[in-house]
């Protein structure tokens, strides 16, 4: 309700903006004409705005401006920021110089459909520009976020890869150079890559591996999740391939300056070359020691869960559960648990 306020020889209005309440003179004075004027022209005309918005609505800026912000909080605050960069600017750069009130929720389909990747890849943009139209509707120049509730698809669900016993044979007696150790380490523990490219040698003691860093694009961070601070025992055979390292590196890290998986490719495909066995990716070494660990019925899932590190039970049971054939299962008496005539 918009109130006309008289102070001394002027007259003011008093209103509110939401729960913001303002007192603005109107720069006439107080006389029967002005009042009358402010009564049936300026008063209508404000109750108008401010049902419509328009009153002290900021002009819309550029999706550009509020992605600044956002690359700034997340350069200091976001541990992977320096591998996610480049995809925030394929965001920006779609979205850029659009006013962020023009960018509709048709828009971001459009542009969801133009990420030729897996639906889960395409996560990593939602949250860009779900984040930066956040900052958007924070200050005020937007009623809601149009990324709310839009669905990025679903993948078709592949089966984990994974090497077979006599093929991790053959890679582990074709394997020279700095790659040998790291893959008795990953074959035997199931670590990531990061973690592996994170072990100093001080962390590795008594046939135990002790998981408190991680190594990546040349960064030393903090593991994945507070599962992921855990130690591993490991076969002497193991040990003796990190003692032998240990002997002939001269740095605080196992594997030396080798801070990213990637500089291990070519040593990877010449040792699959050599092996002649069929090509998969290095973290499949991962799958390999989960995926026999369960077939071979040496842990159960939730073993499994802790050996790996991961942050719920149920991500190792969405990941490995497919590789365990419930026929080879042996229900011993169990078989009869609801028989009537026990």
């Amino acid at each position: 309700m918009v109130k006309l306020i008289i102070r001394g020889d002027k007259l003011y209005i008093d209103y509110y903006v939401g729960q913001k309440r303002y007192k603005k003179s109107t720069g006439l004075l107080n006389n029967p004409r002005n009042r009358k004027t402010v009564k049936t022209v300026i008063i209508p005309q404000l109750e108008i705005k401010i049902l419509t918005g328009e009153i002290y609505k900021k002009k819309p800026k550029h999706f550009s401006y509020y992605a600044d912000i956002y690359l700034e909080d997340k350069s200091k605050t976001l541990r992977a920021f320096e591998r996610r960069e480049k995809y925030y600017q394929r965001v920006i750069k779609y979205f850029g110089n659009r006013n962020v009130d023009e960018i509709t929720r048709l828009d971001i389909k459009k542009y969801y459909s133009t990420l030729k990747m897996k639906a889960k890849s395409k996560s990593t943009y939602r949250t860009c520009i779900k984040e930066v139209l956040d900052l958007a509707l924070d200050d005020q120049v937007i009623q809601y976020n149009p990324v709310i509730n839009i669905s990025l698809g679903k993948d078709e669900k592949k089966e984990i890869q994974y090497f077979s016993k006599k093929d991790v044979n053959s890679l582990l007696e074709n394997v020279k150079g700095i790659i040998r150790p790291y893959l008795f380490i990953a074959f035997n523990t199931g670590l990531r890559p990061e973690e592996i490219l994170g072990l100093k040698t001080s962390y590795i003691q008594d046939n135990i591996i002790y998981i408190t860093k991680v190594r990546t694009n040349g960064r030393i961070d903090e593991p994945k999740t507070k599962y992921s601070y855990r130690k591993i025992r490991i076969p002497d055979f193991v040990n003796n391939e990190i003692n032998i390292l240990k002997d002939n590196v001269d740095t605080e890290f196992l594997l030396g300056d080798i801070s990213d998986s990637g500089r291990l490719r070519h040593q990877w495909l010449r040792v699959i070359k050599d092996s002649k066995v069929e090509h998969k990716k290095l973290s499949c070494t991962r799958h390999t020691y989960a995926t026999h660990m369960l077939k071979d019925g040496v842990v159960s899932i939730n073993e499994l869960f802790g050996l790996l590190g991961h942050s719920l039970a149920k991500v190792t049971l969405t990941h490995y559960a497919s590789v365990i054939d419930s026929i080879e299962i042996d229900l011993g008496s169990n078989f009869n648990l609801f028989n009537s005539e026990k």
